[in-house]
């Protein structure tokens, strides 16, 4: 019994300064990432955020971004600390989009769309360590991590000529996609697209225009909330259970957030 108070304990005190420690880090990000950065030496998409140094806190979407490049490829590495946004991803993915910065609006752009679920292939996430001995924790972020690959097998695109609008994560076609979440069960997404596909949308001296899309989460995964369909996907019966309703959601859940800037890819 004391044993098991200690690692409980244990871990309650290391939720807490991971909370104290994101607080101050994004205190000092800021709002929209600033400047054009390379690459790191070595970076290997994996859904791990090992190799990087987030240089912004995005309040409208409440996660932690950077945009890098190098020769080859554009990146973007998203980190959402908020259990509710991570499930707002996990339900309506993310979508990164790249345009020319002298266009007024987003048709044509190249778009990412990834993860890519739906009702029928959703991962099973513990989404909380909320009581969970110290010793389990491994277990359960091995577990969630297993269930979002084996459910995660494709992406979706539109404006990349040559490229098919579903695409495999194992495509080779030049999209590299992974997810995941770490000890701290912290949601982590990566990407890299290759320039090659983007080149449309580059301008003479290597602009581009960004948006980061969080799509809003689905009624299907909406904590709480249980539907009933036939083999045809057809709503049969929707239960709202007020006793699983979270008590302090993060409301931007329900709606499209973004965020928009312009990238310089350097040579």
């Amino acid at each position: 019994m004391f044993t098991s108070f200690c690692k409980n304990t244990q871990l309650t005190l290391v939720l807490l300064l991971t909370i104290v420690t994101f607080n101050a880090s994004a205190q000092k990000l800021p709002n929209k990432q600033e400047k054009s950065i390379p690459a790191p030496a070595k970076v290997k998409i994996d859904g791990k955020a090992d190799e990087w140094t987030f240089q912004a806190y995005n309040n409208a979407t409440d996660v932690f971004y950077t945009v890098a490049h190098d020769a080859d490829n554009i990146y973007l590495a998203v980190k959402a600390t908020d259990e509710y946004i991570a499930r707002k991803i996990l339900s309506g993915g993310i979508t990164f989009c790249v345009n020319n910065p002298g266009k007024k609006s987003d048709e044509g752009a190249v778009t990412i769309r990834y993860p890519l679920f739906n009702y029928k292939n959703k991962p099973a996430v513990r989404f909380s360590l909320k009581n969970v001995p110290s010793d389990s924790v491994d277990y359960i972020v091995s577990a969630n991590n297993k269930s979002l690959a084996n459910k995660g097998k494709f992406l979706r695109t539109a404006g990349i000529k040559g490229v098919d609008t579903l695409l495999s994560v194992y495509n080779t076609d030049g999209i590299n996609v992974a997810s995941g979440f770490d000890k701290e069960m912290h949601y982590i997404y990566e990407l890299s697209v290759s320039r090659k596909l983007i080149s449309d949308a580059v301008t003479p001296d290597g602009k581009i225009a960004y948006k980061i899309v969080l799509n809003p989460i689905s009624m299907d995964d909406t904590p709480g909330v249980t539907i009933n369909r036939d083999a045809n996907g057809t709503i049969m019966s929707l239960y709202v259970n007020k006793t699983n309703l979270p008590l302090n959601p993060n409301m931007s859940i329900s709606v499209l957030t973004d965020i928009s800037g312009e990238y310089v890819l350097t040579k």
